[in-house]
């Protein structure tokens, strides 16, 4: 066999489907044009945030044109995606049936249609535009690259370079590390965001990766990551990120070394968290008034639910307490609930937190139905699975329900469905080798668009070895009922018990 070949599309019949090479060539050669490089700017715009303290650029809305000009590239060179079309997979579906729910739901004059069709535009965008492997693995080292600034921002802080004019958030949080940028101006919202950088950078420079990565880059990020972390003295990032990193050594590994990893984690692990900054608290939480006022939160959340089965609307709640202070007592303190799951209870009710997480188990279904044919295309399924973690864990402790972040998340497992698609139907083709010998291979074609080939002396479309999932079922509809079943469950518990 030749080391080096070109491969050839197979003839296409009149009235059959566009064939698109995917082949392993010509991914590498697809960088994803410069809608790839729009795609990285937003999120550059979303995590780093330099409208945010730049002068010149704060106030400026850069959004709206960034996203214009994003969707004209698309329109002038075509979507990237080897499946074309919009509600193609089971994410474009759930992600749909959630926005009709929330434009539905919202009450008059609050003009919930408008932002929620900016939010699945972003979704959209980038599920069209990260159209091969090597376009999805760029878009994961960009946004851990991002969390890595971000972190770099508040170590730097910490020596005196205040580069987002956070020192007054820290000093209003008595030292608590905090950034001056929307997305991280406390620190609990701070340490939740870096959380996941230590398990990706793990991913992405440390596992099957070279020499330099393995004994330069990932101890570099980690250093960096654990030391912003410490500086937010935040206990829910603390466990988000320990968590995340034991998922790796878990998840898709043998049973011994799954039961050795848990030993040692209840051994070793739960007592080391005790030394982590604030930790001694988490012996008597009810103690923390931070803690206790946010449980009233939940409480009357709860109550909220139970008398809205479909919530008060987008963004309607606001929980309003009672609380005394030594001799004086206030009345009506508004206070966050802090938990994206409680508020979308409370302003969507049920339903409506069923038709949220029913997107997030699409993404991770997307991610557990495959394993990845390279350590590319599996640094790929097992990063996008961590975000999707990362995001349920946090969504616990921090306000990040209708973020972007959500519409990005379940749009990079969505380009991943797609993928994987493309490549479970396929066309027989050839590869002509340099002795000019032909053999036979599997050419991909646009998912189920492609139509047997009648032609004489054309060969038939190769049916796909495995049916592959792509379309809501009653399975992903039970296990979103499931998952929002789960976590009133949990919230109920919570308020009994703690």
């Amino acid at each position: 066999m030749a080391s080096s070949v070109s491969f050839t599309s197979p003839p296409t019949a009149t009235g059959a489907a566009d064939v698109t090479d995917w082949s392993p060539k010509a991914d590498v050669a697809k960088p994803g044009g410069w809608a790839f490089g729009l795609s990285v700017l937003f999120l550059a715009l979303y995590f780093v945030r330099p409208q945010d303290w730049i002068p010149g650029m704060i106030g400026v809305n850069v959004i709206r044109p960034l996203v214009l000009v994003w969707f004209g590239a698309l329109l002038s060179l075509g979507p990237s995606t080897p499946v074309k079309g919009l509600l193609r997979t089971p994410q474009d579906w759930a992600i749909g049936l959630f926005a009709a729910y929330v434009v539905w739901n919202a009450p008059p004059g609050v003009g919930a249609g408008s932002e929620v069709f900016s939010l699945v535009a972003f979704y959209m965008l980038t599920v069209q535009t990260l159209g091969s492997w090597r376009a999805v693995l760029g878009y994961l080292k960009a946004w851990n690259i991002f969390l890595l600034i971000v972190a770099a921002f508040g170590v730097l802080q910490t020596l005196g370079m205040d580069i987002t004019g956070g020192t007054d958030k820290t000093l209003a949080f008595v030292g608590r590390l905090s950034l001056g940028t929307w997305l991280a101006n406390n620190p609990n919202a701070l340490g939740h965001t870096i959380a996941p950088a230590i398990p990706l950078s793990y991913l992405l420079f440390f596992w099957r990766g070279s020499a330099f990565g393995r004994f330069f880059l990932f101890p570099a990020c980690f250093t960096l990551v654990v030391w912003c972390a410490w500086e937010t003295q935040s206990k829910g990032s603390f466990l988000v990120g320990a968590g995340l990193t034991i998922l790796l050594f878990v998840v898709g590994r043998p049973k011994w070394i799954q039961m050795l990893v848990l030993a040692v984690t209840l051994l070793v692990g739960v007592g080391g968290l005790q030394f982590m900054p604030r930790m001694e608290q988490m012996g008597n939480l009810r103690a923390d008034d931070g803690v206790l006022g946010r449980l009233m939160a939940w409480e009357m959340a709860k109550t909220t639910m139970e008398y809205n089965p479909t919530g008060v609307g987008w963004k309607q709640f606001i929980a309003l307490i009672d609380w005394k202070e030594g001799n004086k007592m206030f009345y009506d303190i508004p206070k966050a609930t802090h938990s994206s799951y409680v508020q979308v209870g409370a302003d969507l009710g049920k339903y409506g937190m069923f038709l949220w997480l029913l997107p997030l188990w699409a993404a991770i279904r997307a991610t557990l139905s495959f394993k990845g044919q390279s350590d590319d295309e599996e640094r790929c399924r097992r990063a996008a699975l961590l975000l999707v973690v990362a995001y349920l864990s946090s969504g616990w402790m921090i306000n990040r329900q209708y973020h972007t972040e959500y519409f990005l998340i379940i749009g990079v497992a969505a380009a991943i469905q797609r993928l994987v698609v493309a490549r479970s139907l396929a066309l027989p083709g050839t590869v002509k080798a340099e002795n000019g010998e032909e053999e036979q291979v599997v050419e991909h074609t646009e998912a189920w668009l492609a139509k047997p080939l009648t032609a004489e002396g054309e060969l038939p479309v190769a049916p796909p070895k495995k049916k592959m999932w792509n379309r809501l079922t009653w399975f992903d509809l039970t296990m979103g009922a499931a998952m929002a079943w789960l976590a009133i469950e949990i919230w109920q518990y919570i308020l009994k018990n703690l």
